[in-house]
């Protein structure tokens, strides 16, 4: 098919290009609310600042190693979050939107290399999992639509496998979750090709490995160890809820895409290399230790509603596989509806692109209510305590995070445990409560104190913020 946009044609794929760019505008994130994303902002300020070590941005943002405080999520990631930063960071969000849209343009090259129609981009766009992700600052869209452009170029005809070895490596760079999937696909891909382009494929992938390892010899001094390593995480993939986390991620492949399941048939993936991927990471997923979503328990909708909303952020483990699944499933249901007229391809359309438009925005609707309320802390905290002043949190109720380096830096802040000693006497303290909660009497005597109400129809805290004590008499 030639590659020249028609209008009149793909007018499906135009229209859920720009809902998603007027919807993303309009719930622009109001601010971070994940730890994953404090983080990332701090190694990002940190690499602003001409370090990888993230004492620059405070003190428990990585992990003391020798001398210095490492970070286990990407610095290369951070690194592009760089520029946004050195603007304004809520700028950071357009990397993972901007990698979104480039991935729906990976994918509609792929449809129409195959003689598929650019309109079946819709089940990439109706993947709540990369929406959801596509608004915070993590590296799980960019690193898997980098993924996604290997096996696009692996799949291409003819094959780009040095291109798709750039790719591989970069997305690993971006996210190590996305290493044993490339590492699969490539091994599956060359021996059916009897290993033809396995040479350029490593040729293409050694620039990212030489990187990798320069950085964990720089931070680790061995160039195969990293933090993750470090801190264990390699024997968390333990599957103390394997049947639960198995059973969640089949059904999610059934619907995330639609006939997301076709990924395991040669017939509708067209290669042995995407049955393994899946296989590789619905393995992984339900092996490991833990899912997101599942602390939506805590919001103030009913638990029915807060499981539900718990599904969507519960996704970014699949996401490589998910967005991947998009082309086979595409392929089966081009087959399976093959017998319909114009006007009721026409009708469903209409319906795929009016569902993502209600679907997106309420998603927006929901996440914008819930960072709001983030918001509303981290600007009561850069409000009421100096950014050079000695802060105490405690470890149970999450404020930590909320002291990111957004607007304001602070580079003196504990954390200490609720049942141990109490703050030191000249630092400030913060704690979240629940409403009604009172905090431990230890932590406020012979303080002034106040509680700040964070409201929102989503999720609902007080934040107590006390000075540091007065001198007793």
């Amino acid at each position: 098919m030639s590659g020249r946009f028609d209008l009149r044609k793909e007018w499906l794929f135009a229209g859920l290009l720009v809902s998603f760019c007027v919807i993303y505008a309009l719930w622009y994130p109001a601010t971070i609310s994940i730890d994953d994303e404090s983080s990332t902002i701090a190694l990002a300020y940190s690499i602003e600042h001409g370090t990888v070590y993230t004492e620059a941005a405070g003190p428990f943002w990585g992990l003391l190693i020798g001398n210095h405080m490492v970070s286990k999520f990407s610095p290369f990631h951070a690194a592009v979050l760089v520029p946004a930063m050195a603007m304004n960071w809520r700028l950071s969000f357009l990397v993972s939107a901007s990698f979104f849209v480039a991935g729906a343009f990976i994918l509609r090259a792929m449809l129409r290399r195959e003689g598929l129609g650019s309109g079946w981009t819709g089940l990439y766009f109706l993947l709540p999992g990369a929406l959801y992700y596509s608004q915070t600052v993590m590296a799980a869209v960019p690193a898997t639509v980098m993924c996604l452009l290997g096996v696009s170029l692996c799949l291409r005809t003819p094959a780009r496998p040095f291109l798709a070895g750039l790719a591989f490596g970069v997305s690993v760079l971006l996210h190590p979750w996305v290493g044993p999937i490339a590492v699969v696909f490539c091994a599956v891909w060359t021996l059916e090709r009897r290993f033809s382009g396995l040479a350029e494929l490593l040729i293409g992938a050694l620039p990212s490995i030489v990187l990798l390892a320069a950085y964990n010899f720089l931070t680790t001094g061995s160039p195969i160890r990293t933090v993750y390593t470090i801190l264990g995480h390699q024997h968390l993939f333990r599957g103390a809820h394997f049947p639960g986390f198995l059973a969640f991620y089949v059904a999610s492949l059934a619907i995330f895409p639609l006939a997301g399941w076709s990924v395991f048939s040669r017939r509708w993936s067209g290669t042995y290399a995407l049955p393994a991927v899946g296989a590789v990471v619905v393995a992984m997923a339900s092996l490991y230790y833990y899912r997101d979503g599942l602390n939506f328990g805590s919001a103030r909708i009913p638990a029915a509603a807060a499981e539900l909303a718990g599904l969507v952020p519960g996704q970014r483990f699949l996401l490589p596989l998910s967005m991947i699944a998009c082309l086979p499933a595409a392929r089966f249901l081009n087959f399976r509806l093959s017998t319909w007229d114009l006007a009721r391809i026409a009708k469903a359309k209409i319906v795929a692109l009016g569902a993502f438009m209600v679907g997106f925005a309420l998603l927006s609707i929901f996440h914008q209510a819930y960072l709001q309320a983030f918001a509303k802390i981290q600007e009561a905290l850069h409000e009421n305590i100096p950014p050079d002043a000695p802060v105490a949190v405690d470890n149970d109720s999450d404020v930590a995070k909320e002291f990111a380096p957004l607007n304001v830096v602070y580079r003196h802040v504990t954390v200490v445990d609720q049942t141990g000693a109490p703050p030191p006497d000249e630092a400030y303290v913060a704690m979240l409560l629940r409403p009604g909660q009172s905090p431990p009497p230890n932590w406020t005597e012979n303080r002034a104190s106040r509680e700040i109400k964070i409201r929102s129809w989503v999720w609902n805290r007080d934040l107590l913020i006390a000075e540091p004590a007065r001198a007793k008499d």
